[in-house]
């Protein structure tokens, strides 16, 4: 078994760090989903350490030993302020990842990627559009466009969208990008992921070149488990050969 070690960035931050010795320098920073936590991805965690990777797992804000009020009081919000506030956590993820990954980086730890599921993975998608250390990304049932699933707009929303990666594909897909999606996703529409990908191999060709789009058309956004063992057995060798081969 790896080794498992939790730590504190900047006093505030809850990391769980896996990973076999001699202690491997490409690192993975793991992001799980919507009141999720770090610990509920201990499995892909371990995987990537059996697979020869540093793999980090982030308690979000307001998720997991940071699990305040703002979680619960989503239920009772209507569409469009539970989906601008989703939006918000991701803002407010995106500066922590940064942090953890400076953390790690210090640490002796690198080339950096990063693999996120739902939440985790608008917050991967955002982090790697805004922090040019990631070297390779991995986006399981996110999209890089914030529009809400119901296609209402409100002031509040457009501002926070202003900042999704759709708008920034040259930094987005810098480097190796695979996205994973579900056909019969309701909450995270799969189209979204998908026109993103064919804009890019369309519109940017030595962009789209790094990028991986596949879809699993029997699942909903809990997939089947079929479909989800199968998307980490390509997201794993994906990791391994872009970080290990940089």
């Amino acid at each position: 078994m790896p080794d498992a070690y939790r730590f504190l960035v900047d006093g505030r931050i809850p990391v769980l760090k896996v990973h076999g010795e001699p202690r491997p320098a490409p690192a993975v920073i793991v992001l799980h989903g919507l009141y999720s936590n770090a610990d509920d991805q201990r499995a892909e965690l371990e995987a990537l350490a059996a697979w020869g990777l540093a793999a980090v797992g982030v308690d979000a804000p307001h998720h997991g030993a940071r699990r305040d009020g703002w979680l619960d009081g989503m239920h009772s919000l209507g569409p469009s302020d539970a989906h601008a506030r989703f939006l918000s956590f991701i803002r407010e993820a995106v500066h922590d990842v940064s942090r953890v990954i400076g953390h790690v980086v210090a640490e002796g730890h690198g080339p950096i990627g990063l693999a996120g599921v739902s939440f985790g993975a608008f917050t991967a998608l955002a982090v790697a559009a805004e922090d040019s250390r990631v070297q390779a990304t991995v986006s399981l049932l996110g999209s890089p466009d914030w529009t809400p699933p119901d296609g209402h707009v409100t002031d509040e929303l457009r501002e926070l969208m202003r900042h999704a990666p759709v708008h920034r594909p040259w930094d987005c897909a810098r480097h190796p990008l695979l996205l994973l999606n579900a056909g019969r996703d309701r909450l995270v529409p799969a189209h979204q992921a998908r026109d993103f990908a064919h804009r890019l191999w369309r519109d940017f060709p030595q962009l789209g070149a790094h990028v991986t789009h596949y879809e699993y058309p029997e699942s909903d956004h809990t997939m089947r488990p079929e479909d989800w063992h199968d998307a980490w057995g390509r997201a794993l060798p994906f990791l391994r050969r872009t970080l290990v081969s940089s």
